[in-house]
């Protein structure tokens, strides 16, 4: 067993049906590095919960209380009770650059499948790709492992892996890859590069994508042109699919993922070249989406939560997206399909920001990015 500073009766033990009761998530003598933040629409105050996690990725619960952290250089971490211990039986994982053991998620049918999803980086002779595969934990292993789906081509570098999972309600998952630091292959729908994948919850590719059937395009594809997503969710009162995309220099996007859509990567964005600042494309084309808000400059989006708790009444449906360049969290008010609001949370407060979720125990969950990174919950105080 791995030793960490745990203060955890933690996340959801004794709850039933994935769902805790509110004594289950009481946490004793709580780590408190905040002690109380007052922001518009909430007060509240920062717990650690976990440290001395190395650049964790991900998190997600188990119905029957224990918490599933990845770490990027290649590990996956359950916590149950005041232990952590490592699980084995992972695939072979290439840990290059920005990429590793990345998202993780739960089957919808959890509870009868016992199903969990992940992406990764594995290597081949022609370079690093981006892997979707699925497993079952047992104990602190991992059974019946399943390659599911893997990047179409793998190329060299190290950069821009993506990489997140949802689960949309239709019988189906998305996956998102990123450009692999290459740009053009991105609008190349022979290329699984720069796109958001849909594929059954057993990996093969649903009859109703918008490409199949298309010559030289893969059918695989639901939409393209996408820089590097790490953020994505589905809103739990429409249904809608929304993600986030880094942008170069700027240009970090919001986006509503639909079916066949082009997302204009490299062809129009609001970034510009790192070393002349110069324009990458147009800001506009026709055919081409544009993003429903931008950031410039920057805040390297990572991360991303609609809140649809109980402990928080006020942000009900509100995104919570976090940063890494700018090291906060961005919260962003939305009137449909509009965003009209934001405001900024725990700048410089925590440091860089990898993952935002909601627990089902209804609390605000951050994971942050660094070698002796830690999952923190946000509590509502008086």
């Amino acid at each position: 067993m791995r030793m960490l500073t745990i203060i955890l009766a933690l996340i959801l033990t004794g709850c039933t049906n994935g769902t805790p009761s509110p004594d289950s998530a009481a946490v004793p003598d709580p780590d408190v590095v905040i002690e109380r933040v007052e922001s518009e629409e909430a007060t509240f105050r920062v717990v650690r919960l976990v440290d001395d996690l190395e650049h964790p990725w991900a998190v997600a619960w188990l119905p029957d209380g224990r918490t599933l952290i990845t770490e990027r250089p290649g590990r996956l971490l359950v916590v149950e009770g005041d232990s952590l211990d490592e699980v084995s039986g992972l695939p072979l994982i290439s840990p290059r650059g920005q990429g590793g053991l990345m998202d993780i998620a739960l089957h919808p049918e959890y509870e009868s499948t016992e199903w969990i999803y992940f992406t990764y980086v594995a290597e081949t002779d022609d370079g690093h790709g981006t892997v979707l595969s699925r497993a079952r934990v047992d104990g602190t292993s991992l059974i019946d492992v399943q390659e599911l789906y893997r990047q179409t081509p793998f190329v060299s570098g190290g950069r821009h892996f993506g990489s997140r999972i949802v689960f949309p309600g239709d019988g189906t998952l998305l996956f998102s890859i990123g450009d692999r630091g290459k740009r053009d292959p991105a609008q190349d729908r022979g290329s699984s590069i720069g796109s958001v994948i849909r594929l059954t919850l057993d990996g093969q590719v649903p009859d109703d994508n918008p490409f199949v059937g298309m010559e030289g395009v893969l059918p695989e594809i639901y939409s393209y042109g996408h820089r590097n997503i790490q953020g994505m969710a589905v809103h739990p009162q429409t249904g809608d699919v929304w993600s986030h995309e880094h942008g170069p220099r700027g240009g970090d996007e919001l986006n509503l993922i639909r079916r066949g859509i082009n997302y204009g990567w490299p062809e129009i964005t609001y970034g510009r070249e790192y070393m002349s600042n110069r324009e990458i494309g147009g800001f506009e084309q026709e055919g081409m989406e544009q993003p429903v808000t931008y950031w410039d400059p920057s805040i390297a989006p990572s991360g991303l939560a609609i809140y649809n708790g109980d402990r928080f009444p006020n942000w009900k449906g509100n995104f919570f997206v976090g940063a890494l360049a700018h090291q906060k969290i961005q919260r962003v008010v939305l009137d449909g399909r509009t965003v009209v609001h934001q405001e900024t949370l725990l700048e410089n407060d925590l440091g860089r920001i990898r993952d935002v979720r909601t627990g089902p125990d209804g609390y605000l969950y951050l994971l942050t990015d660094a070698s002796d990174g830690g999952l923190f919950r946000l509590e509502p105080v008086e």
